[in-house]
């Protein structure tokens, strides 16, 4: 990826297992990715372990070392759950509407949302990929080797924007 490289996106498809890092129009790279080991339908409630779809952006970013045995090297914290999320979570009576609030206030400030509603949290771009795990062992994130990971850490910051489809 080009040192000059500004206005980063990364768009993940489930159903293609591809990660593409874009520059404005522009896509610079693709990657392999595993996602959530619950499957292609969209994250609905905590412990479902799906991938969420929708946009995000990165709430934080973290360099791990030593590395951890299922995050790899790099982790890139997704704002999930999102505004969608949050009023398809009140509208079924998951959340309050206290909760809900919470999570719009802090989508809207992009700060990272409330992590411990019944709708699930921590979820993110992660290394960690290996051979043994097989395809799609995340527990909801968006998997990649730490090699991958590593390559465009350096050009996502918080506040990056991230667009997960099926």
């Amino acid at each position: 990826i080009p040192q000059s490289a500004a206005n980063i996106t990364i768009l993940a498809d489930k159903s293609d297992h591809v990660l593409g890092i874009m520059s404005g129009k522009l896509l610079l790279k693709t990657y392999h990715i595993d996602i959530g080991s619950g499957g292609l339908g969209n994250k609905i409630v905590k412990g479902d372990l799906k991938t969420p779809e929708g946009t995000f952006f990165i709430c934080q970013r973290s360099i791990l070392t030593p590395d951890d045995e299922y995050l790899g090297t790099r982790w890139m914290k997704l704002s999930y759950p999102n505004i969608e999320a949050a009023n398809r979570g009140y509208s079924s009576g998951l959340i309050t509407l206290q909760t809900k609030a919470a999570i719009i206030n802090a989508i809207n400030n992009r700060q990272t949302p409330p992590q411990n509603t019944p709708l699930g949290g921590s979820v993110g771009i992660h290394g960690g990929a290996k051979p043994s795990f097989g395809s799609d062992w995340t527990w909801g994130c968006v998997g990649l080797t730490s090699r991958d990971a590593e390559d465009f850490f350096s050009f996502v910051k918080i506040g990056t924007n991230v667009v997960i489809t099926k």
